[in-house]
């Protein structure tokens, strides 16, 4: 007999009917979609869940029972994600952690790169990181990504508040952040202030890109 497959919708769907017979019966419940079927209270390749769900892709998603240590990142208790490998692909750290010269306090969602290194963190407040103010957010995974290139080096940030970087003041924006090359040179912002470079000024409000050495490549409006 062929096992039919289980998709993300169907997943929703089984979700919403679960909460909608759970809600009549108890009042509450702590549903996720892909928490419908689940196995419970099982031990994966060496690690302890409380709900555990291999999706059709291979990519895990579980819920620890504890604390646990992966591949030397400190897990808190709950949700954690897995790549077909069994490499980290989501996690919150349940205590202050380093790792590739990135510090990352206790409650920060992280989103290792392909090596297990931080790729993308949400921060649970505001960090200063390699000389830049990065936002942080109490929101969880909801909250303003900082992202590192493998090397490390600050790669993407949104700043609280207009930043200088190598002599641009650059904007804060909800919706637009800081982008700098694997050197540390901006790569890309939106002025906060008329600047002037090589002669030719750009009017506040002007979206700059820049090549490595520091050469405005493309600007827009």
């Amino acid at each position: 007999m062929t096992e039919a497959k289980v998709t993300r919708p169907a997943l929703v769907h089984r979700c919403i009917t679960a909460i909608l017979i759970l809600g009549l019966l108890a009042g509450t419940t702590g549903c996720s979609p892909w928490q419908v079927g689940a196995e419970t209270d099982v031990v994966k390749n060496g690690i302890r869940f409380q709900s555990f769900r291999e999706l059709d892709d291979g990519s895990k998603l579980g819920t620890l029972v504890e604390d646990t240590v992966i591949d030397g990142w400190p897990c808190e208790k709950g949700f954690v994600a897995f790549h077909p490998d069994w490499r980290l692909d989501e996690l919150q750290l349940s205590r202050d952690y380093e790792r590739n010269g990135v510090f990352m306090p206790a409650g920060t969602w992280v989103f290792p790169d392909a090596r297990g290194n931080p790729g993308t963190c949400i921060f649970p407040r505001d960090m200063e990181i390699q000389g830049y103010l990065c936002r942080g957010s109490g929101t969880g995974k909801k909250g303003f990504m900082t992202r590192f290139y493998s090397t490390g080096r600050l790669r993407l940030f949104w700043p609280r508040e207009p930043v200088q970087v190598d002599g641009f003041v650059c904007k804060d924006s909800l919706f637009t952040g800081i982008s700098l090359h694997n050197n540390g040179r901006l790569q890309e912002c939106i002025l906060d202030q008329p600047a002037t470079f090589s002669s030719i000024t750009y009017r506040k409000g002007t979206r700059l890109r820049l090549d490595a050495s520091g050469k405005v490549i493309d600007h827009e409006p």
